[in-house]
């Protein structure tokens, strides 16, 4: 694994509209085992969701393949995320459901838009979402010695790498899907993420 790049270096794959406060990621590592729980549980369903969304696009030559390499990714760091809570002796917890999720899902097919374009942002934002915490999981866990084994510290970096990486695939797949459609509904987007990220409390779970 590579060495974690400086947190000055950080940028995120789209310009979200809330950000995330550091205070945030101080509340989150006072559970570990909650939060690497809640992690687990994001990865399998991560996977599920690209491999849902194949089926949308048969006959393409491209996308599924695009699609099936994301879901094999996340299934890795869900197996990942799996180990090492066993390494910690902790177990992991039931599946608390996400009130992040459930508000974004809310809108989907508002205003009469496309079911199927909807989805595609829903997983753009979260995953971009996913790597600002993911950032700042890794510079909390950096100043408080949370996990500070260095493997660790590089596989919260692989995480915040790889979430930037899936929400740019989806971006992509829309904009190859979607066209000129795009742009004012990610616009509507982003206003709803801030909306649904800024009413939730801080807790241990990435979202």
């Amino acid at each position: 694994m590579s060495e974690p790049k400086p947190a000055s270096e950080f940028k995120p794959p789209i310009p979200l509209r809330a950000t995330t406060p550091e205070s945030w990621a101080e509340a989150a590592w006072e559970d570990p085992e909650g939060l690497l729980s809640d992690h687990a549980h994001n990865e399998k369903k991560a996977a599920l969701t690209a491999l849902s969304l194949v089926h949308a696009f048969s006959g393409h030559p491209r996308i599924p393949l695009l699609l099936a390499r994301l879901a094999e990714e996340e299934l890795n760091h869900f197996r990942r995320v799996l180990e090492a809570l066993a390494d910690f002796g902790w177990s992991l917890r039931r599946d608390g459901g996400s009130a992040y999720a459930k508000g974004l899902l809310a809108h989907v097919g508002e205003g009469g838009s496309d079911p199927l374009l909807d989805r595609l942002l829903v997983s753009t934002l979260i995953e971009a979402r996913s790597c600002e915490r993911l950032h700042l999981l890794e510079k909390a866990a950096r100043n408080r010695g949370v996990l500070s084994d260095p493997a660790w510290l590089s596989f919260l970096f692989e995480l915040e790498r790889c979430e930037a990486g899936h929400a740019l695939t989806y971006l992509r797949i829309a904009e190859d899907r979607f066209g000129a459609r795009v742009p004012d509904r990610l616009d509507a987007w982003l206003d709803w993420e801030a909306e649904v990220i800024r009413g939730l409390p801080h807790r241990s779970v990435v979202h």
